[in-house]
């Protein structure tokens, strides 16, 4: 397989261009061009940007990560017996792909990349789970294929055991 032609690096309002990105959702094209710069500075989440190395500067996609937890009620009874009154988690807050780069796995490369660095963060940090709140059906499908499966609550849960079996197999075909 060849390497992706995207580059995924913390988001740099300085470096990356967002002006022209657009999605098809207002909602995510918003919180891109406006809202961004003020959640990081209040510790709400952070986001990483993706850029095309034939566009360098030109935002391609983004994702947001930021911490979270899930009541044991909410997963399925194989999921939930922590010893704790919540399970730590985190959260795939956010995640877009600019409509003139679809087709070149980018939405692909951006969720492979957020869960290559949780189980990174998981190191330092108690992370149990990967948490994603698609907004439709077509949005499950494409997490299902990651191992994703849908929680009681509505969202998509990815054991990080999962993961980390998903990035090791990824790193020795590599």
């Amino acid at each position: 397989m060849p390497p992706s032609p995207f580059e995924i690096v913390t988001f740099d309002k300085t470096r990356h261009d967002r002006r022209h990105f657009d999605c098809g959702v207002h909602s995510l094209n918003h919180f891109i061009q406006r809202q961004v710069s003020q959640d990081a500075r209040r510790n709400l989440n952070r986001c990483y940007a993706a850029t095309h190395i034939d566009h360098p500067g030109r935002l391609s996609g983004y994702y947001t990560l930021s911490s979270h937890s899930v009541e044991p009620t909410d997963l399925p009874h194989d999921q939930a017996n922590p010893p704790y009154p919540s399970i730590p988690a985190a959260l795939i807050g956010r995640l877009a792909t600019c409509q003139s780069f679809r087709g070149q796995g980018l939405g692909k490369a951006l969720v492979a990349d957020a869960i290559k660095r949780l189980v990174t963060l998981r190191e330092s940090l108690g992370v149990s789970l990967i948490i994603v709140d698609p907004l439709g059906e077509d949005v499950v499908a494409f997490y299902e294929r990651f191992g994703f499966e849908e929680a009681d609550a509505g969202f998509l849960y990815l054991p990080m055991k999962t993961a980390m079996a998903a990035v090791a197999k990824a790193a020795v075909r590599g």
